[in-house]
């Protein structure tokens, strides 16, 4: 049996009737997020589509247990990473998975980075913690540095996260999560603070390195137009529900359910004039659910 093939069939995230409920001090409980199911295989992407406040990001952050226990509370009859069953896992299991196995790249780099350390204190950081084995951290960091388009990253070592470009600073995260070798790679709204040309730069180099390094990515976003290209397959959420999903090619070339349309008439198109973006019809789509 091909061992390749075989691992590139494993499951390597396997989630059903994920529920995140948020209790508050005074008043109703809130369910974020609505009973979905998720899978992933490694070296598979998938996009997960939807508005703010559609549950997308608070999904992504339970993937790592990374919402604060209490207020949240996350259950699911299955939830396995790497076949580890996450909901099980103490504290201390859960570092080691975090960076490891899973990790993140966020819409704010700026805010991700600390501006009072150097790039290579930052990244050196995440090395040492979870890859002790590795001697040569200058070098290693220059190689990451190098593999995310970085111009003479030799020179970057030094350098503080505000003498960066926006694009600058969102390679050097990129680079941060990949350094540990993750088998998951959550991207969360990566290119939001960033102007359209470099937005295009950093989903290039994502499908690039998801490509070279068969690793599994999972993208959210609000924007349909950035998903082709790098997304094996979609879900769209909507009010804590996954509402339709498929491959991408099916879902951007025959959308069925009202809101996937709906989101896609809001993606402008070249040679197509509009007056105004039309507006989503919450009435049909509350119906269809």
């Amino acid at each position: 049996m091909d061992t390749t093939a075989a691992a590139a069939n494993t499951d390597l995230l396997k989630i059903r009737d994920l529920k995140i409920t948020f209790h508050k001090q005074h008043g109703e409980p809130f369910q974020a997020v609505k009973g979905i199911n998720l899978e992933l295989k490694a070296g598979e992407s998938m996009a997960i589509v939807g508005e703010s406040g559609s549950g997308k990001s608070v999904t992504a952050l339970s993937l790592a247990r990374l919402l604060p226990e209490p207020p949240a509370r996350i259950e699911a009859s299955t939830f396995q990473l790497g076949g580890k069953d996450v909901l099980k896992l103490s504290e201390a299991e859960l570092r080691k998975i975090r960076g490891k196995e899973i990790a993140y790249v966020f819409q704010e780099p700026s805010t991700s980075l600390n501006p009072v350390l150097t790039i290579r204190t930052q990244m050196a950081e995440a090395l040492q913690l979870h890859r002790p084995d590795v001697k040569d951290l200058d070098a290693e960091i220059v190689k990451w540095l190098y593999q995310v388009g970085i111009v003479e990253p030799e020179k970057r070592l030094r350098a503080y996260p505000h003498e960066l470009s926006g694009g600058m600073q969102q390679r050097v995260m990129i680079a941060m999560a990949l350094c540990c070798q993750p088998k998951l790679l959550i991207a969360d709204e990566p290119t939001t603070a960033l102007d359209v040309t470099i937005q295009k730069q950093i989903i290039d180099l994502l499908a690039e390195l998801k490509a070279s390094l068969n690793m599994s990515v999972i993208l959210i976003t609000h924007n349909f137009a950035i998903i082709r290209g790098i997304a094996d397959k979609v879900a769209v959420m909507f009010r804590g529900q996954i509402v339709e999903s498929g491959t991408t090619e099916e879902v951007l070339g025959n959308p069925q359910h009202p809101y996937t349309k709906a989101l896609l008439e809001c993606v402008p198109r070249l040679g197509v004039k509009q007056a105004r973006l039309k507006a989503i019809d919450y009435a049909a789509v509350e119906a269809a659910l």
